[in-house]
């Protein structure tokens, strides 16, 4: 396919900006004689395609035209006309956002080249790292945020934020429904798809007040297009809206989420032969299994690895038998090299040919169904999100606002290439009163928000990631009690005795160790904030300030401790108190002819912390806990005058430090880019979404750990891929790369669009309804080392539905012409990837009462 150039992109994005608005500004003024065949003022937005008000964005009553960010609204009558299932699926309709495959789990977007933040109300939630499943289904509305979070919401990066507003049994912000309503909802598709929702809401008598409550329910058991995969997700919603008062309202609810869905990386052994022509090298690992009954069926520690007291305590007083750590060489001790890099691989004393060739190589076609997935591998999750809100209106130009919240993971995962992860009741609460009001002068409006919020953390985080391989298993095969490495357990020594010599110091192990947690990381964080927010209007102009300042008292412990039972830490609870500021500024004008030109600068503190938000015990004496990030935007957005065409067009540049990987290194992202998206009402049949965007990701991480691609590392060294895919041949990065050195974010396509065009014609006592529309993405390679390029590719979706007074069918069908194309992992990019679903469809049955 024919790449985009950047200046192509630019092009098509303005050309789109300007035909549209030029199209619309036409209407705005015909003549007497044209005016009845092109006004097309009146005509329903069906799918709530055009979007109003952004209250949420920022908690101003601010329209999302006037709002001075790049910000993406998503009303569940889109989502239910798109068919979107997923946040993977809202990258259809958001520039900006392209979300690259944590392991097959759906948790979070990427956003600007970031893993953005999910919100729930306002409220941002537990870390999702490849846990659970995100529901989209149960929402009122979604809003992809880009750039800073509103003070308002607590501190954060600049990079992105998904806010979820969950359905309620009110219509608009005032109004309850007149009447119970409900509505059944059946999936059906291929591949044993099976989703069963029921949701309905009604209003009701409290006392003498009125009152609402809605509900929603869905559950899932399905089977996929991927062979073995079948996860199952059960999920349940509900909301209250009470009028305690004539001027106090009173909100709460739950949402209450199980599920069950391992994690898949796709394919391993990857080459540029598997991902251009379906190459699959083959062939087995070495034997180490033994015949001891513990564990039969996998690498027990004692089989993967060598304990010796000789072995550090930081590679778990183990020498590894599945993979070799290198470090920089020299030339009286290198062994091998890479992109001309000098390496000292340790533990392989016979050379990796020797130690990680496998048996019988060759090669075999591979389908995307194949995938690196096991029947032994489980993950559990379970969360419960609560909110309760009391809103006080003091007068017509005054409100105030105190809303308690709470969310709760437990989750457990195992996998067999030799990953563990429990987050055992970790726990987020959050208080937060503001007070909303309005002041008037001479010549200007101004809206503020004002308040304090207190904020407190408490979690576990244990992982077990020593011996983790990817490549040793031949996927053609299935998994062997050679290519499966043990899952970790609370009491490894449960079958085993450290021994210790006359001096204390331990030698070995007598008996049968289990795997155990090489970290675990127990941290709480309270923090308390103190926000602003002014809208300032003077005629035209806009002037949106906003502050914050937050005070943080964060402690956190090491208890993790090797197979030789010395700990990873240094046996102590880091304490440590800090401040930090954030702002953002903004300007903004509107134009007669629609037009709302705005730019926008941020520097913002958030806090830098390991997989699920924690903090890591390493970084709190040195303050490495909080990491700033700057943003500056220059934007252009459009609304016509009769709401049949918003459209925005950005341009970005951020800055920010973050953590990446196991590790949880600190890495220097810097993005930069432009993003388009337009909305059109084009008659009363037709309508259209558009988007695109051309985004650059570098990055600077030293420390980051790399998992060198066995392919590649073989050729550069003379060998053939069979010879090293026993093993995974790993270091820091700057080890093979070099000190400071910036590279191109891999997996993250420089370019992409979307575009969809929708149809809407009444048919007797209904409607029929339309979709068919394509997502594009440019090439790009998978990792920062650039080893295997991933083509470009272009997916069409289609559906076709009928809608009537009391019930809904709607047939849907994703990747149309079954397109075969690649998504590169979140980790260890450069030794897995994710092959496409192909053709799938389904077909959903509503009926409302």
């Amino acid at each position: 396919m024919k790449k985009f150039t950047h200046k192509t992109l630019y092009l098509t994005m303005l050309s789109l900006f300007a035909s549209y608005s030029g199209a619309t500004l036409a209407q705005e003024t015909p003549s007497d004689e044209d005016m009845e065949t092109i006004s097309i003022t009146g005509v329903k937005d069906l799918n709530s395609l055009i979007p109003i008000e952004s209250k949420s964005a920022f908690g101003l009553d601010k329209s999302l035209v006037e709002t001075p960010r790049s910000v993406t609204d998503i009303s569940s009558d889109l989502i239910e006309a798109y068919g979107l299932r997923s946040v993977d699926d809202l990258v259809r309709i958001t520039p900006g956002a392209f979300t690259s495959s944590f392991f097959g789990i759906q948790g979070a977007m990427d956003i600007r080249g970031e893993s953005a933040d999910n919100y729930f109300r306002g409220f941002r939630r537990i870390a999702n790292p490849g846990a659970f499943k995100t529901n989209i289904r149960g929402a009122k509305g979604l809003e992809v945020m880009r750039g800073p979070v509103s003070p308002l919401y607590g501190n954060g990066s600049v990079g992105g934020q998904l806010n979820y507003s969950p359905k309620s049994a009110k219509s608009d912000a005032t109004k309850y429904f007149d009447e119970a309503t409900g509505e059944i909802h059946l999936t059906l598709g291929t591949y044993d798809q099976k989703i069963l929702a029921v949701e309905g809401g009604t209003p009701f008598m409290f006392g003498d007040k009125q009152a609402g409550v809605y509900i929603f329910a869905e559950a899932e058991d399905s089977g996929s297009y991927y062979d073995n995969y079948e996860p199952t997700n059960e999920i349940v919603q509900v909301a209250f809206d009470i009028d305690l008062t004539e001027d106090t309202l009173m909100e709460f609810g739950f949402q209450y989420q199980t599920s069950d869905a391992i994690q898949v990386p796709g394919w391993n052994r990857v080459t540029q032969d598997l991902i251009d022509n379906g190459t699959y090298i083959t062939g087995a690992p070495v034997a180490k299994n033994s015949d001891n009954p513990i564990g039969a069926d996998r690498l027990l520690p004692q089989e993967s690895g060598f304990i010796s007291p000789f072995a550090p305590y930081f590679i778990n007083s183990s020498f590894s038998g599945v993979g070799t750590f290198c470090s920089p060489g020299t030339a009286d001790n290198s062994n091998y090299t890479y992109n001309a890099m000098l390496l000292s691989c340790p533990g392989v004393a016979d050379g990796i040919e020797n130690a990680y060739a496998l048996s019988n190589p060759g090669t075999a076609q591979i389908d995307h169904k194949t995938t690196f997935i096991d029947d032994i591998d489980f993950a559990d999750s379970t969360a419960f999100t609560a909110y309760l809100d009391f809103t006080t209106y003091l007068s017509d130009d005054m409100t105030w606002k105190n809303q308690f919240y709470y969310d709760y993971m437990d989750h457990t995962k195992f996998q067999s290439w030799g990953f563990t992860a429990d987050y055992p009741g970790a726990e987020a609460m959050e208080f937060r009163t503001s007070l909303n009001f309005e002041t008037f002068h001479d010549s200007a409006t101004i809206q503020h928000i004002t308040g304090i919020s207190i904020r407190n953390e408490d979690l576990d985080y244990n992982h077990a990631y020593y011996d983790e391989t990817f490549d040793f298993r031949d996927i053609t095969v299935g998994p062997t009690p050679d290519d499966r490495i043990d899952w970790a357990v609370d009491d490894p020594y449960e079958d085993a005795t450290i021994i210790y010599d006359e001096d204390g110091n331990p030698t070995g192990i007598d008996g049968t160790v289990r795997r155990n947690y090489n970290e675990e990381q127990v941290s709480t964080m309270l923090n308390a904030g103190l926000f602003y927010i002014a809208d300032i209007t003077l005629e035209s102009w806009s002037i949106l300030l906003g502050a914050r300042y937050d005070y943080f008292d964060v402690e956190s412990e090491d208890q993790a401790i090797s197979l030789l039972g010395i700990p990873f830490g240094d046996g102590e609870v880091h304490t440590d108190t800090e401040s930090a500021f954030s702002y953002n500024v903004s300007v903004s004008y509107k134009m007669e002819s629609g037009f709302v030109p705005y730019a926008t600068y941020a520097e913002s503190s958030s806090l830098s912390t390991n997989q699920l938000g924690g903090i890591i015990p390493s970084s709190v004496d040195n303050g490495e806990y909080l990491a700033e990030s700057t943003l500056a935007e220059l934007g252009i957005k459009y609304s016509s005058d009769d709401e049949s065409l918003y459209a925005a067009l950005a341009i970005f540049d951020q800055e920010k430090t973050d953590r990446i990987g196991q590790t949880s290194a600190l890495v220097a992202v810097y993005s930069e880019g432009v993003e388009f998206e337009a909305r059109a009402i084009l008659n009363e049949s037709f309508s259209l979404t558009a988007t695109a965007t051309h985004i650059e990701t570098t990055e600077v991480s030293d420390g980051a750990l790399a998992v060198i691609n066995g392919a590649d590392f073989a050729a550069q060294n003379g060998l053939e891929a069979y010879q090293v895919y026993g093993g995974r041949i790993a270091g820091n990065r700057s080890t093979f790369v070099g000190e400071g050195v910036e590279l191109d974010r891999g997996g993250l396509p420089d370019n992409t669009v979307s575009l969809f065009l929708n149809y809407n014609k009444p048919l007797e006592r209904g409607r029929v309804t339309a979709s068919l529309g394509f997502g594009w993405a440019d090439e790009t390679y998978t990792d920062v080392l650039e080893t295997i390029l991933l083509p470009s590719y272009m997916v069409w979706t289609g559906s076709v539905g009928y809608v009537a007074e009391n019930y809904r069918i709607l047939l849907s069908v994703n990747n149309l012409f079954e397109e075969e194309y690649y998504t590169s992992a979140d980790l260890f990019d450069s030794v897995v990837v994710k092959p496409s679903e192909g053709r799938t469809g389904s077909v959903m049955f509503s009926y409302s009462f």
